[in-house]
């Protein structure tokens, strides 16, 4: 199967859309779906296709465009029922500051659908999060403060734009600002609330607590705790039946326990969904590889791609680079180990594996047993044998192999059995 990223109908974009409308449809168990390939090989383009397409074939259900990097190929801002929920925080820019006030927004949300969401959004990563109100935030939005700051008045003129200068909603915000800054304290009427003054971008602490009961900001986190609190929020804040979440590249910054974590940790957090279905771009086989261990859905698949650059083509005297992807499914049952997917997509000998005499063993076979032409067996072969870290003694037994159906030695083992 070919597909040109030229063409928004390709045909991998195609098939997942059927496996996104099959499972938010039926009631059952969500799907997943991984896209697996190298840099340039168009994962971040599938998402981005979909996510334009689903705008209009899926208009009733919501569509989480998630990302933990700036580079992502979102749309960014909300357009109908497809959702931003990238790193960036204005359109071409992210801003620091403003990244609590996010992940606020998003806990905000999510127990605005379900207060215990909360309670998993912290079991999820094992921390402990409080908050704070700015004290001059709170201090420029009453009657009585008359000082020209140009802060303040930026901060004034958002709020009254909401309404938020009212009696009634400021005393709401001086009963936040003067609690205990726990979210699971706050009264039905008191999240949408807060989430108006943050829409006003009214400033936000949060304070984040481990397991040894070490507390620390927010920006004390490392780059790796601060993307998967974010990545949790973003997906339990639009935890609603037919949701579809398109992830991007979710193991940026996460160490290697966290990845292989993921697809588990992911699944119990969706658990209370019967339809759903979560697309998911990344380069780590061992995530994918994981997930297989923790996840016995067989309707899951992983999606491989595998981009070739045509440098033949030219277009008006200058070279034109000309890809095309080629793509296979492969089904959760058919994924056996992180070193298969390291030797089948990446191309790369893993270290002190069986996963190359594997491979070698099963093209023979699937020669011998008619599966496969001669010629189809020889490319594989001559690809296998292109890899990167290959040993010596596997590069002979490659050759060994290409001989061995090259002279027919295998169709003639056989002949001679099944007589």
């Amino acid at each position: 199967m070919e597909l040109n990223f030229h063409h928004s109908s390709g045909g991998l974009v195609q098939s997942v859309l059927k496996r996104i409308e099959d499972s938010t449809a039926r009631k059952g168990k969500g799907k997943f779906t991984y896209i697996i390939g190298n840099n340039g090989s168009g994962k971040i383009r599938v998402l981005g296709a979909l996510s334009e397409m689903l705008e209009t074939k899926q208009a009733r259900n919501i569509v989480a465009c998630i990302a933990s990097s700036i580079h992502d190929r979102f749309r960014y801002g909300d357009h109908g029922n497809v959702k931003y929920m990238g790193a960036r925080n204005a359109r071409n820019a992210v801003f620091l500051t403003a990244i609590e006030r996010d992940l606020s927004r998003y806990i905000l949300q999510a127990m605005l659908i379900d207060r215990s969401l909360f309670k998993v959004l912290c079991e999820s990563v094992d921390l402990n999060i409080t908050f704070s109100i700015g004290e001059k935030s709170v201090a420029y939005l009453q009657p009585s403060f008359n000082e020209d700051l140009r802060d303040a008045t930026r901060l004034r003129n958002k709020a009254a734009e909401l309404g938020l200068l009212r009696a009634r909603p400021l005393g709401m915000l001086n009963r936040i600002a003067q609690g205990g800054g726990r979210f699971d304290q706050l009264s039905l009427a008191q999240i949408p609330a807060l989430i108006a003054y943050l829409d006003a971008n009214i400033e936000i602490k949060l304070k984040i607590e481990n397991q040894r009961k070490l507390v620390t900001d927010f920006e004390g986190l490392s780059t790796g705790e601060q993307n998967r609190l974010l990545m949790f929020a973003k997906i339990l804040s639009v935890m609603e039946e037919r949701t579809v979440f398109l992830i991007d590249e979710p193991e940026l910054s996460l160490h290697l326990h966290w990845q292989m974590e993921f697809h588990k940790t992911l699944v119990k957090i969706l658990s209370r969904l019967d339809r759903f279905h979560v697309v998911i771009a990344t380069h780590s086989p061992i995530m994918i590889s994981e997930g297989v261990r923790a996840d016995g859905n067989l309707d899951n698949v992983v999606a491989v791609l595998d981009a070739r650059i045509d440098n033949r083509r030219k277009t008006n005297q200058q070279e034109n680079h000309h890809q095309s992807v080629s793509y296979k499914f492969y089904s959760f049952v058919e994924v056996a180990s992180h070193e298969q997917l390291v030797l089948r997509q990446f191309h790369t000998s893993p270290y002190q594996t069986r996963e190359v005499s594997v491979e070698i063993a099963d093209t023979v076979l699937d020669y011998a047993e008619g599966a496969t032409e001669r010629a189809e067996a020889i490319a594989l072969l001559r690809s296998l044998s292109s890899a990167m870290g290959l040993s010596e003694q596997a590069e002979k037994q490659i050759q060994a192999a290409i001989q061995f159906v090259r002279k027919g030695l295998t169709k003639s083992i056989k002949d001679k059995i099944s007589i």
